[in-house]
């Protein structure tokens, strides 16, 4: 259970260190979870209903995976905020927007829990870091609180599976889940649902181990 006792010290530092070898995201990447066509962010990020006016929340944004997806819908138009704590990461997000030449992208080194935004966003995403940021529930809460009425939040989430025979593996992606600092004993779900007056969409993927969820504030 020492992961419940982490902190948002302890979690910038690992990214960092990560950040710090970028062939540790090329490996994860190689795995399905982090490349940034993955057909799981495109479909939590679909579920956002974006356009080129959009103002879009990328929370514990890291190294930017969710950019370019976003920026089909944006085409350099709207506005992007990525928010993430560790700033070695997103020294890795500013090259691929400066490589892609974005210029409606703002970064913020800082955790989602201390942010305070200026203005409200019509959608805000979260993919794979709810499992991993320590204050999960102030998260939440935060998120909901930086949506604008009627705005959609998306995420991705990380479980074991329930599915024969990929289930067999879960003594496996548990472990190497816990070497991510990935907490998979958290009620987000319900959490989300205790905010949210709509939940929208729920999909299980990536063979049970990811699920994508997107709610409406109504």
């Amino acid at each position: 259970m020492w992961i419940t006792k982490l902190k948002d010290e302890d979690i910038k530092r690992s990214y960092d260190k990560a950040a710090s070898f970028p062939i540790l995201f090329e490996i994860d990447a190689f795995f399905g979870r982090a490349r940034e066509n993955s057909i799981y962010r495109k479909r939590a990020i679909a579920s956002l209903n974006l356009n080129n006016d959009s103002t879009v929340l990328d929370v514990a944004c890291g190294v930017g995976y969710n950019f370019k997806i976003i920026e089909n819908y944006l085409q350099n138009k709207g506005k992007l905020v990525g928010v993430d704590i560790s700033p070695e990461s997103l020294k890795l997000a500013k090259r691929r927007i400066v490589k892609n030449k974005w210029t409606n992208i703002e970064l913020v080194n800082m955790s989602i829990t201390d942010y305070e935004p200026r203005i409200l966003f019509d959608s805000i995403l979260c993919t794979l870091s709810l499992e991993i940021i320590p204050d999960y529930k102030t998260a939440i809460d935060k998120i909901f609180n930086a949506l604008r009425p009627q705005g959609k939040f998306a995420m991705i989430g990380i479980k074991l599976s329930s599915r024969m025979p990929y289930k067999l593996l879960n003594p496996i992606f548990g472990w190497t889940f816990r070497l991510g600092r990935i907490d998979l004993n958290r009620d987000i779900v319900a959490h989300i649902k205790s905010k949210f007056n709509k939940v929208d969409y729920f999909e299980e993927c990536y063979f049970g181990y990811y699920y994508i969820l997107s709610a409406s504030k109504t």
